[in-house]
């Protein structure tokens, strides 16, 4: 029979894939965002709008660039710690929780929930930037943070097939993907609330050759040192309108993952990792510490009525970790909070809560 070994919780920031000399020239790309949406009502603004608007109490969070070194080096403690967590564990099959932003899924195909069953998924480095580009050493850096080498990554095909059907006999419509198609690429509004109505921001990416997603290729880089076992990607549409699962949905599936584990008749180990969050591109603390607390006491109440307008952009991937606080629920797994590490990266709260919890 199948078991439920480990659980594990990560951001995957690009802030993670950066030495903290780097943190304040990544930093300044969010004078430029159209994405941010600010607590508590989750409204987009722009960076020049939300200097005006952020409490005081909370511009004065921003401590210049002073922090970044300890803060650097809590994140990359807690990192090692899971890495070597889950590879002394070193499970048969390792379930990966994330979210796709602008890589595998576009407004051609949008589906709320799908999972990736093909026998092996590829892993392509990123584009490396030209010699003297502006932020090169940035850019390149990301890269080489979310997979440095190609790899054919191999993938927990026939529990994937069953989990679907599993989903699928258990009211989940899920959809499902054995292919990845090469080249690719489209298009993907953001609908997030502003002022004044609806975010009016595409953003296009041309053609070009798919590699896993950075949700999970986070996760094989960082935790699995680029020699992962079979993993299985799940894929939540956290980010983007109008398709976006509550709350109370992604925990019912993560309950529902845990439960075909169960079924799973043959013998193996299996570990759950749910990769992204917790808030960003602006920093709420009362959300994190409050999803962080639910989920030690395992209070399913508390994360499956997490408001909606709290979940807007990118801090939409605490979905992940609400899909994988169902799948911990019933079992004996207890949760350890490695780090929480909130950072302010500039005086309009940007930046972002990254958080490290297992489950064993």
């Amino acid at each position: 029979m199948a078991e439920i070994v480990l659980g594990i919780g990560t951001s995957h920031t690009p802030m993670l894939t950066l030495p903290a000399e780097m943190w304040s020239s990544y930093a300044t790309r969010d004078a430029g965002n159209p994405e941010l949406a600010f607590p508590p009502h989750g409204v987009v603004m722009s960076y020049d709008d939300a200097l005006k608007a952020v409490p005081e109490d909370v511009r004065a969070r921003y401590r210049g660039t002073e922090p970044f070194a300890a803060q650097a080096q809590a994140c990359q403690r807690a990192l090692d710690e899971l890495s070597a967590t889950l590879r002394s564990v070193n499970p048969d099959i390792t379930i990966i929780i994330g979210d796709d932003q602008d890589e595998w899924f576009y407004e051609d195909n949008m589906p709320a929930f799908s999972v990736y069953w093909g026998d092996t998924a590829p892993l392509i480095p990123r584009w490396a930037p030209p010699a003297g580009t502006r932020d090169a050493a940035v850019v390149d850096a990301i890269r080489r943070g979310y997979g440095d080498v190609p790899l054919d990554v191999p993938v927990a095909s026939r529990f994937g097939r069953f989990l679907i059907e599993y989903l699928m006999e258990h009211d989940v419509d899920v959809a499902h993907m054995r292919e990845v198609k090469q080249p690719y690429g489209g298009r993907v509004a953001r609908r997030y609330p502003t002022r004044n109505g609806e975010l009016d921001y595409v953003r296009e990416t041309p053609p070009h050759e798919q590699g896993l997603p950075h949700a999970f290729s986070f996760i094989v880089k960082r935790l699995f040192d680029n020699a992962p076992g079979r993993i299985l990607p799940v894929f939540q549409n956290t980010c983007y309108p109008p398709n976006q699962p509550t709350p109370r949905r992604c925990f019912a599936v993560g309950e529902k993952i845990a439960a075909a584990v169960g079924e799973w008749k043959e013998d193996a180990s299996v570990a759950i990792i749910a990769s992204g969050g917790l808030s960003h591109f602006v920093v709420d603390e009362e959300l994190d510490r409050g999803t962080l607390d639910a989920l030690e006491r395992k209070d399913s109440a508390a994360l499956q009525s997490i408001p909606r307008h709290r979940l807007y952009s990118a801090g939409s991937e605490t979905l992940n970790w609400v899909a994988l606080g169902g799948a911990m629920n019933r079992t004996n797994l207890k949760m350890e909070r490695l780090d929480y590490v909130p950072v302010y990266r500039t005086p309009a709260a940007t930046g972002g809560g990254w958080a490290f919890a297992r489950w064993r």
